[in-house]
């Protein structure tokens, strides 16, 4: 999914070398090596490889050895100065039920260059403003809903909201009751996924299991909707301003539009990617809540900056603690906790061999709390983002949205949907947390949800003339 663009950064030093050093294994079982700590302890396992191993480590998975890059120096060099050498590896692979064949997410070399072109300028920030009056109006939808002294499940009423506004910008469509089909069937294809990623034993999905089916049912569902939502914007999109419309509309250097196949993936794709932007969210309220002078400081510049009426696209460059809180949020709970990537050819890097086809995993959840960029790493800090604090940071030490030439491309959509959504709801609402203890992150595939994460909302009286959207 552009990571916000840091200031420039200081040249990397070459890392490449001519001496061959060995990687220092990470001890493990006899059989299984690190397998069960990679399944149920898999932050711990990286910590503690960090520890014993320092900058790179192995650890093997059952018969299968893995590098740990806990080095943002050597991460930026292996995700940058050998992009065209590496490719998802088998890890990424999973994913292709939920994304497609086609999908940025898999695509490598020139067909991935050439369909990120066509893309990118229908990601452009400015090209993004008219979905701000959509996605505060569906934030307000949601408080609105809400009573004094409610409590909910954050994950899940993020979850509704941000599927939501993906479904009005992204199709002009409004899946506010939970009753349509897509989300019923992408939330079995995500199950799958999670399925795929942490079971040891694998059943092909042709295999008539009753789990199978559902799955196949789901992923039918996903490409019936999708297909028909193509078809008919081909015919119907000279006035839509949503990003199918947008899409349909783009034409290669030859004249041609993107093909239904291919277009049927990058929607895939962009849709899928509501549930980081959720969790994100859910970390982010998390962080605001256990710290309530940070909170507070962000309710004196929204009702600052803002004056009482709901935030535009012109009022996001002057929410700027607000940003910073997102960004601290996401240096501590980063929306991708682990990228993987696969040599296809035998490489070097920082003097360390990685065998071509070996996956290699970097892990921005343990990079990004390196103590030479960031003191007291586990301290929630958003003045760490401070402009004239952010331009010192080079470039591998904060990657939130990945890095590289797939760097998620959704980031200036993500980054303003969660600006947006937060100052709505601090202007609105006070927020506690119904339980204050420390929350341990759920591991998903490759994302980190603050399960089971309850919060209680009171509407704020001191807001009570707060105008609505226009």
């Amino acid at each position: 999914m552009e990571a916000p663009a840091p200031a420039p950064a200081p040249e990397l030093t070459p890392l490449t070398t001519t001496t061959t050093r060995a990687i220092p294994r990470f001890p493990g079982g006899f059989l299984q090596g690190n397998l069960s700590e990679f399944r149920h302890q898999r932050l711990k396992l990286f910590r503690d490889l960090k520890e014993t191993c320092g900058e790179i480590g192995t650890i093997r998975l059952g018969p299968i050895s893995t590098h740990v890059v806990t080095s943002g120096s050597i991460a930026h060099t292996l995700l940058h100065g050998h992009a065209n050498d590496v490719d998802g590896g088998p890890l990424v692979k999973t994913f292709t039920p939920l994304v497609g064949e086609r999908s940025l997410v898999l695509l490598h070399g020139p067909q991935h260059r050439k369909q990120r072109k066509l893309l990118a300028p229908s990601f452009q920030r400015e090209q993004l403003a008219h979905f701000t009056q959509t996605m505060v109006r569906y934030t307000l939808d949601a408080i609105d809903g809400w009573r004094d002294g409610q409590t909910f499940d954050v994950h899940d009423e993020m979850a509704r909201l941000t599927m939501r506004i993906i479904g009005k910008t992204l199709f002009d469509v409004d899946y506010r009751h939970e009753t349509n089909e897509l989300i019923g069937a992408m939330g079995q294809a995500l199950e799958h996924i999670e399925y795929l990623t942490s079971s040891l034993v694998r059943i092909p999905l042709s295999w008539p299991t009753p789990r199978n089916k559902r799955v196949r049912e789901a992923l039918r569902t996903i490409d019936t909707t999708f297909r028909e939502m193509i078809r008919q914007r081909r015919v119907d999109h000279a006035q839509r301003k949503d990003m199918l419309s947008s899409l349909v509309r783009v034409r290669d250097e030859e004249g041609q539009p993107i093909g239904e196949d291919q277009l049927h993936d990058d929607l895939m794709t962009i849709y899928s990617g509501h549930e980081s932007t959720a969790l994100s969210l859910g970390w982010t309220w998390y962080l605001l809540a256990r710290h309530p002078e940070v909170l507070a400081r962000v309710r004196q510049e929204v009702d600052t900056v803002l004056g009482g009426r709901p935030p535009a696209f012109e009022d996001l460059p002057h929410l700027r603690y607000t940003l910073q809180v997102i960004k601290e949020s996401l240096r501590l709970y980063p929306v991708i906790f682990m990228l993987a990537r696969a040599p296809t050819k035998d490489l070097e890097v920082a003097g360390y061999r990685l065998p071509k086809g070996q996956m290699v995993l970097m892990p921005p959840y343990i990079i990004h709390r390196d103590e030479k960029f960031f003191p007291d790493p586990e301290r929630f800090d958003p003045d760490r983002f401070l402009p004239e604090r952010e331009k010192l940071l080079p470039r591998y030490a904060y990657f939130p949205f990945g890095a590289g030439p797939h760097t998620c491309i959704g980031n200036h959509f993500a980054l303003m949907e969660k600006q947006l959504i937060v100052a709505t709801m601090v202007q609105r609402l006070n927020v506690t947390l119904v339980d204050d203890k420390e929350l341990a992150p759920e591991v998903l595939t490759v994302t980190l949800r603050p399960s089971h994460l309850k919060m209680r909302v009171e509407h704020r009286k001191d807001t009570a003339t707060v105008s609505r959207v226009a």
